[in-house]
């Protein structure tokens, strides 16, 4: 499961942090391509934030070319 630590965050709005965190892991090879990540709710309740957070960072990747989403089933 991934797992950030929101105090290193600085005055960066949560979503835009957790999607640079994301961008780290994948090219420092942590996230493999094709790798499905967590569900937004499972992985909203694990860092203790909203899913709209969760959402808005996993739509800023998938604007930008990081993830792609397959309808009910999930981001890669």
């Amino acid at each position: 499961m991934l797992t950030y630590s929101l105090e290193e965050r600085g005055d960066l709005p949560l979503y835009d942090y957790l999607s640079r965190r994301i961008k780290e892991d994948i090219w420092a090879g942590v996230l493999k391509p094709g790798e499905k990540l967590p569900s937004k709710r499972t992985f909203a309740k694990n860092l203790g934030v909203s899913t709209i957070t969760v959402e808005s960072a996993y739509a800023q990747l998938v604007a930008e070319g990081f993830l792609y989403t397959l309808p009910k089933r999930g981001y890669y």
